[in-house]
C-alpha cells in the first residue's frame, strides 16, 4: 500500500514539474521573459517569475489531472499571503520601478493531452491583509 502511495506522489511531482515547463513555454509564446523558476524566500516558493515591459508576473502553477478543479481554490489564502510577502522581497531587490501581479496557471489533464488556463491578476496583495 505504501509503495503505491509513493508511486502516486512521484507521479504527481513529475507531472507538476512538467506542467511548470509547459506553462513557461506558454508565457514565452506570449512574449514574456522568464526571470526565475522555483524562486524561494524562506519556505515560500514562487513557481515562475516572468516579465513583460515594466510588469513582473509571479505565477503559481497548479497541475491537476481533473479538468474540473478550480485552480483558484487550490491556492489557499495562507499561500497567497506568503506569496505577497515573497513578491515584496523580490521586487525590492530589483532596481527600477515595476508593477506586479499574481497569476495562477492551471495545467490539467495529462502530459499527452493537457489544457493550460492562466488566471491573470488572480488576486491582489491589498486583499491579503
Amino acid at each position: 500500500m505504501k509503495k503505491e502511495a509513493d508511486k502516486k506522489k512521484i507521479a504527481a511531482y513529475e507531472w507538476g514539474r512538467k506542467a511548470e515547463d509547459l506553462v513557461v513555454k506558454e508565457y514565452i509564446k506570449q512574449g514574456y521573459t522568464v526571470l526565475e523558476r522555483n524562486w524561494k524566500l524562506g519556505k515560500t516558493e514562487i513557481d515562475i517569475i516572468v516579465q513583460k515591459d515594466s510588469q513582473i508576473i509571479l505565477v503559481e502553477v497548479k497541475a491537476r489531472v481533473d479538468l474540473n478543479l478550480d485552480p483558484l481554490e487550490a491556492v489557499t489564502s495562507d499561500k497567497r499571503k506568503r506569496m505577497v510577502k515573497a513578491a515584496d522581497a523580490y521586487i525590492q531587490r530589483l532596481q527600477g520601478l515595476y508593477d506586479y501581479r499574481f497569476d495562477i496557471a492551471s495545467c490539467s489533464g495529462t502530459e499527452e493531452s493537457y489544457k493550460i488556463e492562466i488566471l491573470k491578476d488572480a488576486f491582489v496583495s491589498a486583499d491579503m491583509f
